[in-house]
């Protein structure tokens, strides 16, 4: 098991060692993509009618490699790859996406402190087993009605299939509605849906949708590395505490705190976490 006592330890100059093009507490300077109303509106409806959105290749490899080569350098230096949410760019990358969070949770919206990063790069390593990630409903109202409280978004940052461990999810069926179901056990698995992606690209849920990811196999081509992050409708009272606004990220410290937090939420859903490392 990782010791997480002793990654607490380290100073923030230890980390920007491990990751010199990253940068920890610089100002905000990227800009959010500027999405047209068009794509938005097809988006839209594809996650309304199906329950999730696989948006190709949205985030190009200037952006993306700086954190997957940081991610690269943790695991060589044995370190969760949660740990790089330490760093400004990966947060970033999810500011780059205000106008489609926006779109879905209007304009007064918070990251949830609820984040991940994933690593599966030897055989039989395996993502998150079928969970949702708020087991409350999360969608009120029917239509063009509808509000949404809470969105979950991952990102690949490598081309992910089903040989290195994809995305599934139960999608909706094609009037929109979804069967309700209780127990992860009962799930109809046959439904379900593999979301293949390139790196880059943006995937979205609402967060009562059930998710889940695949097993690496032998036949996978490359390693299989991924960022996960929760924003919620500042509408609603929290789901969790302390809301974040990524454009003022917390101080590294705080942001340290936040990360060891993680271990302790999710260790009985994570499978490295679970059965120890």
């Amino acid at each position: 098991m990782w010791q997480v006592n002793m990654f607490e330890q380290m100073n923030q100059e230890e980390w920007q060692t491990l990751a010199p093009r990253l940068t920890i507490g610089a100002p905000c300077e990227v800009t959010e993509l500027p999405l047209s109303d068009e794509m938005l509106g097809e988006i839209s409806g594809h996650f309304w009618q199906k329950g999730y959105f696989n948006i190709p290749s949205l985030l190009n490899e200037t952006e993306t490699a700086p954190v997957r080569d940081a991610m690269y350098a943790l695991d060589a230096a044995d370190i969760p790859p949660v740990y790089i949410f330490l760093y400004d760019q990966p947060w970033w990358l999810f500011v780059r996406l205000n106008r489609l969070v926006q779109h879905f949770l209007g304009e007064k919206f918070a990251v949830l402190p609820n984040l991940w990063a994933w690593h599966l790069k030897a055989e039989g390593a395996r993502g998150w087993p079928p969970h949702r990630d708020c087991d409350a409903d999360t969608v009120f109202g029917e239509g063009a009605d509808a509000v949404l409280m809470s969105l979950s978004l991952w990102v690949p940052l490598t081309d992910t299939d089903e040989a290195n461990g994809c995305m599934y999810v139960l999608p909706k069926s094609g009037d929109g509605e979804v069967e309700v179901v209780l127990l992860p056990d009962k799930l109809d698995l046959l439904s379900a849906r593999a979301l293949p992606a390139r790196a880059g690209s943006v995937l979205g849920w609402p967060q009562d949708l059930y998710h889940w990811g695949g097993r690496y196999s032998a036949t996978a081509q490359n390693p299989r590395l991924s960022l996960s992050l929760e924003f919620q409708n500042c509408s609603f009272h929290p789901l969790a505490e302390p809301l974040i606004n990524a454009a003022q990220l917390p101080s590294f410290e705080e942001r340290l705190a936040l990360i060891g937090s993680q271990f302790r939420k999710y260790r009985h859903i994570d499978p490295v976490l679970s059965e120890g490392k």
